[in-house]
């Protein structure tokens, strides 16, 4: 839209009139874990509109480039946030992932360590998971005795009480001669 009638040397409200707009910027408090880190997120000229939100491009970005296992934004404020600014342009937003200098970011991470060896049941826990798959593994072992134990207990009253309504019925039949 311009404006019609401006002299030369009103170059503001050209500019206003011309609809000339300032770059924003939209932040995120972005949390990290393996290893941890909190980030300030800034997604430079963001505007609406792009392939993906921008807090997932945020959290995506932060996770491959410091090789974190997961990240996620932190609630609250932004302002609250004291964590190391990391600056992402909003044409990431569309574009796939330019390659970056390799030379400057962290290693990435080791791979995940291979299945572990069952523990021995006898043995105390080494760490807390250990403790819990070995009650998760007791609990499953209880609840199949316990199945195994209704089942039997079923079998046997349904064992008892036909043979107390077949002796009720020959009772009755005989007109209890047989009783």
């Amino acid at each position: 839209m311009r404006c019609k009638g401006l002299k030369t040397g009103l170059s503001l409200a050209a500019a206003i009139c011309t609809g000339v707009s300032r770059a924003e910027a939209q932040e995120y408090c972005v949390s990290c874990s393996e290893p941890n880190a909190l980030y300030r997120c800034i997604i430079e000229n963001a505007r609406p509109g792009g392939g993906q939100s921008l807090q997932m491009l945020c959290v995506t970005t932060m996770a491959k480039t410091g090789g974190h296992a997961t990240c996620s934004v932190k609630r609250g404020t932004v302002f609250e946030c004291d964590g190391q600014i990391r600056r992402i342009p909003w044409s990431a937003v569309e574009a796939p992932p330019a390659p970056t200098d390799q030379s400057n970011l962290p290693p990435p991470p080791p791979p995940p360590p291979a299945a572990a060896p069952k523990s021995d049941p006898q043995k105390p826990p080494q760490t807390m998971v250990d403790l819990a798959k070995q009650a998760n593994e007791q609990t499953k072992e209880q609840l199949k005795q316990a199945g195994d134990n209704v089942k039997q207990s079923a079998k046997s009253v349904g064992q008892a009480l036909g043979t107390a309504t077949k002796k009720t019925w020959d009772c009755m039949t005989s007109l209890f001669t047989r009783c």
